[in-house]
């Protein structure tokens, strides 16, 4: 995973909303506020991305949270196609 593709979430960005938020399940917050950008609608991005290096921030792990405005592309942002499994017969 290190070094991988930011993938969207559908969750809005809120740099305080898991201070809040239940330990379980949280269901993100109702809508988006990022202090420099007020007025931008921004999204969750997590798992990391290969541009992202030790040496200058931590959004190269798995586990890494950032932000962005919906519309933003880039070759280092994707997102998880998920099937459900097939019916048993």
């Amino acid at each position: 995973m290190i070094g991988n593709a930011w993938e969207w979430c559908a969750d809005f960005y809120r740099p305080d909303y898991y201070e809040r938020s239940p330990r379980r399940n949280p269901k993100g917050p109702a809508s988006s506020y990022d202090p420099f950008e007020p007025g931008v609608v921004k999204r969750v991005l997590r798992g990391g991305s290969f541009l992202c290096a030790d040496g200058y921030c931590m959004g190269y792990l798995p586990g890494a949270r950032n932000k962005a405005e919906p519309r933003s592309t880039g070759n280092h942002i994707g997102f998880r196609c998920v099937q459900a499994p097939a019916a048993k017969k």
